[in-house]
């Protein structure tokens, strides 16, 4: 069960029959990587949308994408910060959830 959580938070509960906690980590972390991967792509494809025409007219250099990869970092990183922690914390809890499970169950074996 706990190399399940690590492998993705939530699959050793669902693996092993616990499945309203399995789904809650499940879903906890897909949508905080859904969120942080598409919030991401916007920042690249604006970031494009700024060189391209620049690097149309040649006036693209390191200094200018620099600049540009710069402006587009500035500030904004609220959401994407509270989707890196939410996943951090899904999975830690995951992992903390499997260690108890395993222990009940190692306690009702003996």
């Amino acid at each position: 069960m706990l190399l399940s959580g690590l492998v993705y938070p939530g699959l050793g509960q669902l693996l092993s029959g616990h499945i309203v906690s399995g789904v809650i980590f499940v879903l906890g972390t897909t949508t905080g990587l859904v969120v942080l991967i598409y919030r991401l792509m916007l920042r690249a494809f604006r970031v494009m949308d700024q060189a391209l025409p620049r690097l149309a007219d040649n006036a693209l250099d390191a200094q200018a994408l620099k600049e540009l990869l710069g402006r587009s970092s500035a500030g904004g990183w609220e959401v994407e910060n509270i989707c890196l922690i939410g996943i951090v914390g899904c999975w830690l809890a995951a992992i903390v959830h499997a260690y108890f499970v395993g222990k009940r169950i190692d306690s009702k074996s003996r």
